[in-house]
């Protein structure tokens, strides 16, 4: 089964939600889509050949060129963007990206989910600055990833670095396949008062009144994905497909991907339609959608996700190649 076929398959049999994941993850960033193109494909982005995939596979920075500027908006409380940037070193690339979400979450609720965030309460941020490399090797491309990332609510502060690293081989010219162990990085301990409402850390009853102590550990997100990219020419059109599964930790498999429509009438000039879907986590609905318009070596992207509560997420960027 090619790519196309197993994203139109995910469009018509994903459901709204599967399941949730549990547990404790932190943080909020590393679990937010990261730009317009591959979150209008399901942000399926394993595959990608723009400077965003920096948030998906460090391989990938190989052959990646450009930089892009997005910004989304979640809900009336929430809202963030990324930039990313990518270019040429040696046999391979270099790529820096940097993540911010502002947004705001529930009295003694931490660290925030997907769902949560899309509510009032007191402000806080999530942000994530990268740098990769990406090299290729008798024709296989290897990455690596160092990152930085940080959550910061009321009374509370964590942070850590991380690693990603990955791999990726195109195969008969149309295929790319890449896989990606992402967010490598040690938990952190979040007091018992303050995660997700205050669960009790003792293994007997507190007396009433009395506060929490000690801490609970939240896991750093680690995700693994491995998937595959395609491009085709139709007649007038191009069409690209990609789709990927991930496995949050080892807890929750989310497979996804998504189908591109390009459509190109003058040299340097083209428009894109996308569709994707994906397995949704907290807080996400199945389906995204978005499109696109090329100038020369700029393109404006839109994006937009389906989420929780009938509410919808939108993307908008900038790209330069």
């Amino acid at each position: 089964m090619n790519a196309r076929r197993f994203a139109v398959l995910l469009l018509l049999g994903a459901p709204a939600a599967l399941a949730a994941q549990s547990g404790l993850y932190a943080p909020l960033i590393q679990q937010l889509p990261s730009g317009p193109r591959s979150l209008g494909l399901g942000n399926t982005g394993v595959a990608s050949r723009d400077d965003e995939v920096i948030f998906f596979n460090p391989a990938q920075v190989a052959i990646a060129r450009g930089m892009s500027a997005s910004e989304e908006r979640y809900s009336k409380t929430a809202g963030g963007g990324s930039v990313s940037a990518a270019t040429a070193l040696s046999a391979g690339g270099i790529a820096v990206g940097a993540r911010m979400v502002n947004y705001e979450v529930p009295t003694n609720f931490f660290p925030a989910d997907r769902g949560s965030m899309l509510d009032a309460g007191s402000p806080a941020t999530s942000y994530e600055a990268s740098v990769a490399i990406g090299q290729t090797w008798k024709g296989v491309r290897g990455g690596l990833a160092a990152k930085y990332a940080e959550d910061v609510a009321p009374d509370i502060r964590v942070a850590r670095p991380m690693v990603d690293v990955g791999l990726a081989k195109d195969f008969y010219r149309v295929y790319t396949v890449g896989l990606a162990v992402q967010n490598i990085g040690k938990s952190m301990d979040i007091p018992c008062g303050l995660a997700h409402g205050g669960p009790t850390c003792a293994t007997e009853p507190l007396p009433f009144g009395a506060a929490q102590s000690g801490t609970l550990p939240a896991s750093a997100p680690i995700r693994t994905t491995v998937g595959v990219g395609t491009t085709r020419s139709v007649g007038e059109f191009d069409l690209a497909g990609t789709a990927a599964v991930s496995m949050l930790r080892t807890e929750f498999v989310i497979p996804s991907g998504g189908i591109e429509v390009n459509y190109s009438w003058l040299s340097g000039y083209n428009i894109a339609l996308r569709a994707g879907a994906r397995r949704p986590i907290a807080g996400e609905d199945a389906l995204t959608a978005g499109a696109g318009f090329t100038m020369d070596r700029l393109s404006i992207d839109y994006a937009l996700e389906t989420l929780s509560g009938g509410r919808v997420g939108h993307r908008i960027g900038l790209r330069v190649r």
